[in-house]
């Protein structure tokens, strides 16, 4: 007994410096982005930051029930919803700065729950599913620019089940 104690404890530690020592791992692409990751001063970070806020969505406060719109600069609606005790309920729309409109997706207390559909700024299609509980459930279409299906998928609870053709 001791000397097969003493035979897996030698191949773990044999393991263990073979795996922390191997020369594979990232390939030169991902090493590049890890590298341009790293010199993103924290001015630019900060920038990146602030641009992807624009389009974050909270309550007036964390139990906050009621209607909500945020608007652009120039008073077009950005998004329109409902929350209820904090959490997006029901039909949520977002909108393009011309007014066209971005996104529909409904919510179930705070989850995606229903149809969802996402447009171009030309107003067509981009894709449209179902969500269950957050996840992607049912099939799902992908279109280009101009209408076109490009793709369709079906889910269940989120796993991909397969090509539909």
């Amino acid at each position: 007994m001791k000397n097969i104690f003493i035979v897996i404890t030698a191949s773990l530690i044999c393991l263990t410096f073979f795996f922390s020592n191997c020369k594979g791992g990232a390939s030169d692409a991902e090493k590049v982005k890890q590298d341009s990751l790293k010199s993103i001063s924290k001015a630019d970070s900060l920038k990146i930051a602030n641009e992807l806020n624009k389009y974050l969505i909270t309550p007036p406060d964390p139990d906050y029930t009621g209607d909500y719109t945020d608007k652009y600069p120039n008073g077009v609606i950005k998004f329109t919803g409902f929350f209820r005790f904090g959490q997006r309920h029901g039909q949520w729309m977002a909108f393009y700065d011309n007014g066209i409109k971005w996104s529909e997706c409904f919510y179930d207390k705070g989850l995606k729950h229903g149809s969802t559909k996402v447009f171009y700024p030309n107003g067509n299609l981009t894709y449209s599913g179902w969500y269950k509980q957050d996840q992607k459930d049912s099939l799902w279409f992908w279109y280009d620019d101009k209408g076109k299906e490009v793709d369709r998928r079906a889910y269940r609870m989120g796993v991909e089940t397969g090509l539909v053709n």
